[in-house]
């Protein structure tokens, strides 16, 4: 039994965690040195050759714990970065295990099927 006569906390309004539409999506290959690091190795050193996604979007990526990925093939491309405004770039590893022509959509990282936003593009190099 409680004895608590306060209010409940209000809580404020949500955060919009929507990812904004892809405007622009350009793919290439890329020759790839991944940056020293002091204390360890990369993973990522022993890539010498990526496949970068260059995205476009009509609006920021919002910020949260878990980033944006582009889901190519069922395979999760998550390594992002942004370049410039609404301009970021994703970049595959193993970019040979993705089918030519299959549909990219993309949403947050571990994001189940059903909640991927889904885009006009086509894997194609």
């Amino acid at each position: 039994m409680t004895t608590d006569t306060s209010q409940p906390i209000s809580q404020g309004p949500r955060p919009d965690w929507r990812l904004p539409k892809i405007i622009d999506l350009y793919i290439s290959r890329k020759n790839y040195e991944p940056r020293r690091l002091r204390n360890f190795n990369s993973e990522f050193s022993r890539h010498k050759e990526v496949l970068e996604f260059l995205v476009r979007t009509e609006g920021p990526i919002p910020v949260r714990a878990l980033g944006p990925a582009l889901f190519v093939s069922g395979i999760q491309v998550n390594e992002c970065e942004e370049v410039a405004e609404n301009t970021y770039r994703f970049i595959a590893f193993e970019w040979e295990r993705l089918e030519a022509g299959a549909p990219i959509s993309w949403g947050w990282i571990n994001d189940p099927e059903h909640r991927l936003y889904e885009t006009p593009y086509r894997f194609e190099i």
